[in-house]
């Protein structure tokens, strides 16, 4: 079983989570367009009446294709669940390193502002400490890209301008910034290095997700999923 059969099972089971009349905040990524595909047929089965407020253009024109009903964040009601995957996700305390997408700073914002946040992730992303398999990513200004890759080399960091597949340049988010992917090996306290990276001026936001997710959903080659709560 390879990577999108155990992302389908942990999918289904969090999908458990869904009940008719809810606001679902969606991610990015992999997992969550296999998620709301799937949900899409119980949709469809049920009859369900689900609004969905997207973080990212390729959910929302995924979720358009599929025919959901979408809205806006206002402000108001809190989400139900959010649905969302994660590159890392540190196993006992739940914290992540999110951003591979580059839609680190709406993911943050959607998430945020539910009442649950469920994590759809395959059983690779699970990691001891956050930063032992790849970089911590930071949405900057493009004014700033040179200032904050010199301020994060000073904290230790390896910062690195991430450069787009299928364009010629840097990878432009949606919020019109740029991204980069700062490699501070296995990082022993990810919520103080969140505070120090957000303080840098310049910085929109940091793909460190600390104390946000209440639930990992994590797919196993065998076809288990594993459900794990924070402590």
């Amino acid at each position: 079983m390879g990577y999108e059969e155990a992302v389908k099972a942990a999918s289904s089971r969090a999908l458990e989570l869904i009940e008719d009349g809810f606001i679902i905040g969606l991610g990015s990524g992999r997992a969550v367009a296999q998620a709301i595909t799937m949900l899409k047929e119980r949709i469809d089965r049920e009859n369900l009446n689900l609004t969905f407020v997207p973080s990212s253009y390729q959910v929302e024109f995924l979720s358009r294709q599929l025919g959901l009903k979408l809205k806006h964040m206002d402000g108001g009601r809190p989400l139900d669940v959010t649905l969302d995957g994660a590159d890392q996700v540190e196993m006992r305390t739940l914290n992540m390193i999110k951003g591979g997408g580059g839609a680190l700073a709406r993911e943050k914002v959607v998430d945020s502002n539910s009442r649950k946040v469920a994590i759809i992730i395959s059983e690779d992303k699970l990691v001891r400490r956050l930063g032992e398999v790849g970089p911590v990513p930071v949405e900057v200004l493009p004014f700033a890209v040179d200032v904050v890759m010199h301020i994060t080399k000073r904290m230790g960091g390896r910062p690195t301008l991430r450069h787009g597949a299928g364009k010629v340049g840097p990878v432009i988010t949606d919020n019109g910034n740029m991204i980069l992917d700062v490699d501070f090996g296995p990082i022993d306290d990810p919520s103080a290095l969140e505070r120090k990276i957000r303080m840098v001026p310049g910085v929109v936001e940091v793909g460190l997700f600390i104390g946000i997710a209440d639930l990992a959903y994590v797919g196993r080659a065998d076809g288990t999923v594993d459900v794990l709560r924070r402590e």
